[in-house]
């Protein structure tokens, strides 16, 4: 595939860089990009090696999921499947994500090495597996013959149930070592949540409701998204325990999906047109 036009906007804006000394605001710069052709494009994960993973929306309504190595894309698409989703990256490339069949159902994947191999939870009408980290550990959803979506850990072969207290649906989206993030549900209000050494903990923004996380570093700094009162949406870093709003300049509606070692966020924006784009938040201290 021929070289993308990836950095199609340019722009500066105040954003906070996981890799600063000080809990203050540094600059960070924006870039917008899209899948070629593609009527929706929205990143989902970065890794230590700069590598950016997502899914994209082809001309057809067809869902693919994507690689973007330096500025060159590749279409991920689990064979035989009627839809591809792609939702993380690791630091060894190893790819997790989920992919529906001709018979509705949708299943789990681990992509390593070029090999798919599926994630199915044992009983569960539907799996989906969200984030993989770099010990190969796997987290994601399944629902059951109850109809109640649960969290899953997958570690070593071994699946785990994960279920916020009191929760009537778990998802948990990224798992750093021995700690998980995700969202839980107590009927229509969303939170975030961490899970570490056996606790589980409510996470949300002074004054803000509806918190999911979706994506974690190394370092405990977590990324998702935030409604504000106002009803609008934004992406959302918490980091030292700050919210700080990661807003595309411009956009609207913006989700921040991932973030890796060094502060670099990846995410989603809609236009004033009404279409999707990608972005990718480049701290300033990685120039």
């Amino acid at each position: 595939m021929k070289p993308a036009r990836l950095f199609l906007l340019l722009v500066y804006a105040a954003c906070c860089c996981t890799a600063m000394a000080q809990n203050t605001e540094s600059p960070a710069t924006f870039f917008s990009f899209d899948f070629p052709g593609a009527t929706n494009t929205q990143a989902t994960a970065i890794n230590i090696g700069g590598k950016i993973v997502g899914r994209y929306f082809s001309t057809d309504g067809v869902q693919h999921g994507f690689l973007l190595n330096g500025t060159q894309f590749k279409s991920i698409d689990v064979p035989g499947a009627t839809l591809t989703d792609v939702d993380w990256i690791n630091r060894y490339d190893q790819i997790s994500g989920s992919y529906n069949t001709s018979d509705g159902k949708t299943h789990g994947y681990l992509l390593s090495k070029g090999l798919f191999t599926t994630i199915d939870y044992p009983g569960a009408q539907t799996t989906t597996a969200f984030g993989i980290g770099d010990n190969d550990d796997v987290v994601g959803i399944e629902t059951g013959s109850d109809g109640v979506t649960h969290g899953y850990l997958l570690k070593h072969g071994t699946f785990s149930s994960i279920n916020f207290p009191g929760a009537t649906a778990t998802l948990p989206t990224m798992v750093v070592g021995q700690r998980i993030v995700g969202g839980y549900f107590i009927g229509a209000a969303d939170q975030g949540f961490l899970l570490s050494g056996g606790v589980y903990t409510s996470i949300g923004c002074p004054g803000d409701g509806n918190v999911f996380l979706s994506g974690m570093d190394p370092a405990g700094d977590m990324v998702g998204d935030v409604f504000t009162p106002d009803g609008n949406q934004h992406g959302l870093l918490i980091q030292n325990g700050k919210c700080i709003l990661v807003d595309f300049p411009g956009g609207s509606n913006t989700y921040a999906n991932g973030i890796a070692t060094g502060g670099n966020i990846v995410g989603r924006y809609t236009d004033a047109s009404g279409v999707v784009h990608a972005f990718l938040a480049v701290c300033a201290q990685r120039h």
